[in-house]
């Protein structure tokens, strides 16, 4: 009943899927099938990619108050992570410090999660933030159980072939998912109260 939220709840869907979807599902095994990595060295990337996440948490905060925009701070950081993913898509098997900092880059810009809820929180009245904050949450995380299902399908679909195959077409599943979300989240409208 409150069409100004329909825009955020499918930013809201599609923002942590990358995130979460990566670091806590395919990060292993891309770079054991792709660079040959041992559980150490996936534990230092996971890591690096987890330190990102928490960085751009902070990050994110502050600058709706200095950029004086929630629409825009959500939106291009979203773009950036997409961009990122799209690179991973774009190559692969590009090497292993370029593909570090690119999951990095993914964890940092697609640390907006809270934003988002800030930002559709500002359009609930006071008697419904407990059931809209909840509805949006619902939204953001119920995404990620069907993601992992619908990207473990991909996956095996395109498994016989190259290595890093698969994972292309993962990342091009998440890249394309983030920009459909960004293009809807156009429509919002912006709010910092």
């Amino acid at each position: 009943k409150m069409p100004a939220i329909w825009p955020i709840l499918a930013m809201m869907t599609v923002n942590y899927l990358p995130s979460a979807g990566l670091r806590g599902l395919w990060i292993g095994p891309y770079y054991a099938d792709v660079f040959g990595a041992d559980t150490g060295r996936i534990g230092q990337v996971t890591l690096v990619m987890g330190l990102a996440m928490v960085v751009g948490n902070f990050a994110y905060g502050p600058l709706d108050r200095v950029l004086g925009t929630r629409k825009w701070l959500i939106f291009w950081g979203n773009m950036l992570c997409a961009a990122a993913i799209l690179m991973l898509w774009a190559f692969p098997g590009m090497g292993d410090w370029r593909t570090v900092a690119l999951l990095a880059a993914v964890g940092l810009f697609g640390a907006s999660f809270p934003m988002i809820m800030a930002h559709g929180r500002a359009f609930f009245p006071p008697h419904l933030v407990g059931r809209g904050v909840t509805l949006m949450n619902l939204f953001g995380i119920g995404s990620i159980g069907v993601a992992q299902l619908v990207t473990g399908r991909l996956h095996a679909a395109v498994a016989p072939g190259p290595p890093e195959a698969p994972y292309a077409a993962l990342f091009l599943f998440f890249g394309l998912v983030m920009l459909v979300g960004c293009l809807i989240y156009l429509a919002s409208q912006d709010r910092t109260d």
